[in-house]
Formats: structure tokens, sequence, C-alpha cells
């Protein structure tokens, strides 16, 4: 007797022992999954600059070699920029330290004129509260700090990743002709095609979508007179990768700096109007441009996947949830039984109108080939 031919409730058991070693299995193995999949990202995105190399007749090591350099150089450069923003940042905080205690004294005197409540009393109500979330602050520190550390120690491996997975290209679309049937071999390829399409896509547009965010969001704080604005509009942008909670705090950070620096409501205010009208021309306007409908995935799909993967892969699971997500429905939507979960979690309406875009999609990727 097989499993199909098993009660429902021992298929359903069967069902969710397996996703519970699957999710088991995801979370022991992060240190080599998480980089082995931001390197498959990277490979995607960089296979068209190897393979246009290799056509100017460079050997192939050679052109993976050169693609990788220019792409890590770029990142970089980047994380320079970043990092000496930052340490300007740390630089003034002396500074900021001062305004912050100036702030706080007044607080603390509208709270005694407002409420009654001492100032003595403010200061044994903080010192329990900061003694109750010492341990667990310490824990989330500490945790961070060797999340980060494994992390880093982790990203030099994805350089290694990213070159084999390119050299390797060609064994792996035989080894897909292997695997599948003869009559399946074009489909197999072609869904490939279209998660690699995927990919590209979605990495290169969130570059563009950071970089334009960067520009905006900086350009109104500067105009904001806000102390280290292109810091802020880049580290706004940057967070906003992370679907919901990074456009949450992206445009918190920016209001608390105007209140502790400023001294009229009116710059907060104004530095959260700011922040309101970016993320409006990005949903509208930005997103939809640079980044299209690669990854068509709908609000309550977005949020479950958000949750589950920042339980299973922390904030490098916030990042790439809706990239795979988007994989992942590319593969439903081109696999018969597997149809009706792809259109569940996409943002289709019509399930005809989405197979007519599909069909449409694959007779050009045929064309291509």
């Amino acid at each position: 007797m097989n499993i199909k031919e098993q009660p429902l409730y021992f298929q359903a058991t069967i069902k969710l022992l397996l996703v519970g070693l699957i999710i088991a299995f995801l979370i022991l193995a992060q240190n080599i999954l998480i980089p082995l999949t931001i390197a498959i990202f990277f490979t995607f995105l960089l296979m068209p600059v190897s393979r246009k190399l290799e056509q100017w007749r460079f050997p192939a090591t050679l052109a993976i070699l050169i693609s990788i350099v220019l792409a890590f150089a770029l990142v970089a450069v980047l994380l320079y920029f970043f990092v000496d923003q930052i340490f300007s940042f740390v630089n003034d905080w002396p500074v900021l330290q001062k305004t912050f205690e100036a702030k706080w004294e007044s607080l603390q005197q509208f709270i005694s004129e407002t409420f009654h409540i001492s100032r003595i009393e403010q200061k044994a109500w903080l010192t329990s509260k900061i003694k109750e979330n010492a341990s667990s602050g310490g824990v989330l520190v500490l945790g961070l700090f060797s999340a980060t550390t494994s992390f880093l120690a982790s990203f030099a491996l994805i350089p290694i990743y990213v070159f084999f997975l390119t050299l390797y290209r060609d064994k792996f679309r035989e080894f897909i002709r292997l695997v599948t049937k003869d009559d399946k071999n074009e489909h197999v390829l072609l869904i490939v095609k279209k998660v690699s399409v995927v990919s590209q896509k979605y990495v290169m547009g969130i570059f563009l979508d950071v970089i334009i965010l960067s520009v905006l969001n900086s350009t109104g704080f500067l105009i904001l007179g806000l102390p280290h604005a292109i810091l802020f509009g880049v580290l706004a942008s940057v967070l906003n990768i992370i679907p919901y909670i990074g456009v949450l705090i992206g445009s918190t950070l920016p209001i608390l700096m105007a209140l502790l620096t400023k001294d009229s409501m009116s710059y907060a205010i104004a530095a959260g109007a700011i922040c309101v009208v970016v993320q409006f021309l990005d949903n509208n306007f930005i997103t939809p441009y640079v980044v299209g409908s690669s990854v068509s995935i709908n609000p309550l799909t977005a949020t479950i996947v958000l949750i589950a993967s920042s339980l299973i892969w922390g904030i490098p699971g916030m990042v790439l949830c809706l990239p795979l997500t988007g994989m992942a429905k590319v593969v439903c939507d081109h696999v018969d039984s597997l149809k009706p979960y792809g259109y569940l979690l996409g943002e289709e309406v019509n399930f005809n109108e989405q197979k007519q875009a599909q069909d449409r999609f694959l007779k050009k990727l045929l064309k291509k080939r």
C-alpha cells in the first residue's frame, strides 16, 4: 500500500513531518544555505556579463573571474561609502549625546508638570525597565554579533560559489536533461530560464531602486537641513529592501534625528512627509518601472513569508524571502499540479489571463533559443 492509498490523516501527518524536517534542515544548515542562495542570485546576475566577455574571446575562467571582480569591487565601493558615513556619525555622537541630554531634561520637566510625576520617580521607573531588559538586550547584542561574524566568514565563500556555479552551468543544464524525461527536457529548461530571468530582474531592479531612493531621500533630508542626511537617506533606502518592517524603521530614524537636533516639531513632521512622499513614488512609479512584475506576490503571501523567513533565517531571510517566493511561484506556474498554488501566491485575478501571459513569455524564450 503506497502513501496515496493511506487514510487522509496519515497523509497529512507525513506531509507535516516532511515540512518540519525541511524547516529544521533550513535552520541547521543556514550558514551554508544563506551564502549559497546569495551566490545563486549573483550567478544569475553576472552570467550575462561573463557570457559577453566569452563572446569577446576571453577564456571562460578569465571571463568569470573578471565579472566577479567587477561586481565585488562595486559592492566594496558602496560599502566603503556607507561605512564612511557611519564613522562620520560616530564622530559627531558626543555632540548628539549632549543634545539628547538637554532634550531629555525638557521631556522630564514636561512629564513632571503635566502628569505630576517627579524626576526621581521617572528615573526609578527608567532604571527598573533598563534592568529588566538588560539580560535580554545582552543576549540580543551577543546573538547579533555572533550572526554578523559568522555571516562575514561565510561571505568569503560567495565568490567561490559564484565562480563554480557559473563555470559548471553547462554541467547543470546537462544534469537537468538527464534527470527529466525526454519529452519534458525543453519545458524544464524553460522553467529554469524564467527563474534566472526573474532573479536577474529582481536583483538589478532592487539595486537601481535603492540608488534612486537614496538620491531622493538624501536630497529631501539635505533640503531640510537634517544632520547626516546622506546616511539616513541611504539607510532608509537599503532598509526598504525588507518588506514592510524595513520601511517603518527607515522612516523612523530620520524623524528621531529631526526631533533630537531641531527645536521645532515641524522638522520631524517634514522628515516624515519626505519619507511618505518618496515611498508613494516608489510604490506607484519607481518599483513598477525598475523592478516590474518580476516578483508578483500578493501582500498576504508576502507578509506570511516575511514572518516565517525571519524566524528561520533572521534578517537575511527577510531580504531573500520575496525573490525566493517569486522563483517558487514561477515553478508552480509551469507545473500543472502546482498551478493552483502559483495562483494563490500571486496577485493575478484572472487565471486565464495569467496562463496567456505565461504562454507569451514562453514563446519569447523559444524565439531567443
